[in-house]
C-alpha cells in the first residue's frame, strides 16, 4: 500500500480492526485471517493479504514463523486517531512509493486542482506521468480512502479538496513545540519539514506556501489551533496562496502554537 502499489481492500479500519485482535495476544496467519473474515460469511473474495500487508509495512504488525503480532506500541493504536498520528510521522519513510509520490503531485497542482476533471479515480492517467510510476483507477480510489484518513483534504462525492490541517496538527503535536511562544514562520516550517515534505517542497527559497498547505494552515488559524500574524519590521516574511476573505490574506510572519 505504501510502499508499492496502492490497493483498495487495504483500508484504514482494516488495518486498524486487524491490529487491535493481535494486540491482545499474538496469533498465527491463519488464525488471524479466520478473525477477519470468518468463514460463515461466505466470501467469494479473500483481501486479507492486501490488509495484512499494509500494517506490517507500517511497522504495526510483525509476522516471524507464520506467527503475527502487534510490533508497534499500544499506544499507537489506542484508537483510530493515535494510529493516525503514528502512521503521519512515518510517511517519509515511503517517499518512493505510490502513495507518497500521488500525494505529492496532486498537492503540487495547487489550485489547479479545482479545475478540470473532478473524481480523482480518473487522474490516473495524468498523475502517472508526474509520479514516474504505473497507476490506473484501482490505485486511485485506493488512495482516497487513506488521503482523507491521514488528514490531507475533505472529498466531496469523488473529488479531494486539498486541506492539511490534521496531518498539519498531527505534526505539531510531534514535535517539540512550546505553547503560546510566537515562532518566526521559517522557524515553524524547519521544525515540521522533516515530516513534511509529502506536501512542503524542501526548496522553499521563494517562502510560498501551496494552496493545501495555506488552506490546512489557515483552518488550524481559524479553529483556535495556531494563530498566524504579520508582524511589520519583521523581515521573515512568507506567503500563503491568497485568500482576499481570510483574515490571513496572503502575508505572515509569525506563528503561535495555542493547543
Amino acid at each position: 500500500m505504501f510502499r508499492e502499489k496502492m490497493k483498495t481492500p487495504a483500508i484504514p479500519e482494516r488495518v486498524y480492526t486487524l491490529c487491535k485482535i493481535v494486540e491482545k495476544k499474538p496469533l498465527t496467519v491463519q488464525e488471524l485471517k479466520n478473525k477477519m473474515e470468518p468463514d460463515y460469511l461466505q466470501q467469494s473474495t479473500s483481501y486479507f493479504a492486501d490488509y495484512r500487508e499494509a500494517a506490517e509495512e507500517l511497522g504495526l504488525i510483525s509476522v516471524t514463523d507464520q506467527n503475527v503480532e502487534l510490533a508497534a506500541s499500544p499506544s499507537a493504536v489506542r484508537s483510530m486517531a493515535d494510529m493516525r498520528r503514528y502512521v503521519n510521522g512515518r510517511l517519509e519513510e515511503f517517499a518512493d512509493g505510490q502513495f507518497y509520490r500521488v500525494t505529492k503531485a496532486y498537492y503540487a497542482r495547487g489550485a489547479n486542482v479545482l479545475h478540470g476533471e473532478q473524481n480523482v479515480a480518473n487522474l490516473a492517467p495524468s498523475l502517472e506521468e508526474e509520479v514516474g510510476r504505473p497507476l490506473d483507477a484501482k490505485a486511485m480510489r485506493a488512495w482516497r480512502f487513506w488521503i482523507v484518513y491521514l488528514g490531507f483534504g475533505y472529498l466531496h462525492g469523488m473529488f479531494l479538496v486539498p486541506n492539511a490541517d490534521v496531518f498539519l496538527h498531527d505534526l505539531m503535536d510531534g514535535t517539540d513545540f512550546e505553547k503560546h511562544h510566537a515562532y518566526s514562520f521559517g522557524e515553524f516550517i524547519e521544525k515540521i519539514l522533516p515530516r513534511a515534505r509529502i506536501v512542503i517542497d524542501a526548496d522553499l527559497s521563494n517562502r510560498q506556501l501551496s494552496y493545501g498547505v495555506s488552506n490546512g494552515l489557515r483552518t488550524l488559524h481559524d479553529a483556535g489551533f495556531i494563530r498566524m500574524e504579520h508582524i511589520l519590521d519583521q523581515q521573515d516574511i512568507w506567503s500563503l496562496y491568497p485568500l482576499k476573505a481570510h483574515d490571513v490574506e496572503t502575508t505572515v510572519t509569525n506563528v503561535t502554537i495555542l493547543e
